[in-house]
């Protein structure tokens, strides 16, 4: 192993172990409004953390929550080094606690749901609320006695919720929780660690807060839980502000009913939503093609006739090429006419 991939592994290991401390002082009987706010701190100084942290979370709340002993444990050591010493001793054995809670976590009786490309799944869960996955889509489901939790891997998931105020319902996705107050809703993410985060409301109201939130709607205002009513969708990218915007319902969960519709909706982001749910892809072959704007009603799998309306529409260049479909500006030629070939 060279020098630097040793650092690396060091690093790696590091951040699981703060992860692990983190989240135990986040379910210990200690913790305090401090503790939260200085893990919103630790989750801000590096990508790596929010996603140690997510896993981490994740172990936890598979396996209903891992008994952490140690987070009581007071020590007075007499010097700087020794106390730095046992603090990641302690973080160490939390860390290896999550690992087996990972390995064992298999055995127990819990309903991971996946799909592939093209392929959609309803199902109803224990409570009578249904959730519905779009195209490579995975969660994890896990009810407790207090929490019904969901855990969105990645993809998109419409849920429909029956509402119970002393069992709240809550999806997990990244370092973010969405708590429902009675609703149905769609949750889009992308890859651990990475991508936007939307949440669109269809009826009611979800919160949208970070993990260290309880799982519940705070009754007073609050500058880190984020509202949003029907017909809004919230995105949350990384290093941006969050944005609230206006999403019609149909438009939102058009998906669910096997079609995509488009209102001045930019070239490059319809190409990537057909995409998700077409193993021939759409390719744009000039930068300037991607803030063209579309509108229009396809079915999921219309790609071609999607991608030959727009090149009809724009004068492109329609090409395919190697399970691809490439758009790109005609060419002008000698004479001064435009090159017209499909």
């Amino acid at each position: 192993m060279s020098p630097s991939s040793s650092k690396s592994a060091r690093r790696e290991r590091r951040v699981r172990a703060e992860a692990a401390a983190w989240l135990a002082r986040l379910h210990g009987p200690r913790r305090t409004p401090d503790t939260e706010r200085g893990l919103r701190r630790w989750l801000d100084e590096h990508p790596a953390h929010a996603v140690e942290f997510e896993r981490a979370t994740d172990v936890w709340t598979e396996t209903g929550g891992v008994p952490f002993h140690g987070g009581g444990v007071s020590y007075e050591p007499r010097r700087l080094e020794r106390r730095r010493r046992l603090r990641w001793t302690l973080a160490a054995g939390l860390a290896a606690s999550l690992a087996i809670a990972l390995w064992t976590g298999h055995a127990l009786r819990r309903k991971t749901v996946t799909t592939g490309a093209g392929e959609q799944k309803t199902i109803e869960l224990a409570d009578g609320s249904w959730v519905t996955l779009d195209t490579n889509s995975r969660i994890i489901v896990h009810y407790v006695r207090r929490t019904r939790s969901v855990i969105l891997r990645y993809g998109e998931a419409y849920f429909q919720v029956i509402h119970n105020p002393r069992r709240p319902f809550v999806v997990l996705a990244g370092n973010r929780k969405v708590i429902d107050v009675g609703t149905s809703f769609v949750v889009r993410r992308g890859t651990i660690g990475k991508g936007t985060l939307t949440v669109t409301v269809i009826k009611g109201r979800v919160a949208v807060a970070p993990l260290s939130v309880a799982d519940r709607v705070p009754k007073m205002p609050s500058p880190k839980v984020l509202l949003v009513t029907a017909g809004k969708r919230l995105r949350l990218r990384p290093h941006a502000l969050p944005a609230i915007q206006t999403e019609p319902a149909a438009q939102a969960t058009a998906w669910l009913h096997g079609e995509l519709i488009f209102n001045d909706t930019p070239l490059a982001a319809a190409a990537r939503q057909f995409n998700r749910y077409n193993r021939h892809r759409i390719v744009l072959g000039a930068p300037q093609l991607q803030t063209l704007r579309v509108g229009g009603v396809f079915r999921l799998n219309a790609a071609r006739s999607f991608v030959r309306s727009v090149a009809e529409a724009h004068h492109l260049r329609l090409i395919d090429r190697d399970g691809t479909w490439v758009l790109e500006p005609r060419t002008r030629t000698s004479d001064g006419r435009s090159d017209a070939r499909p």
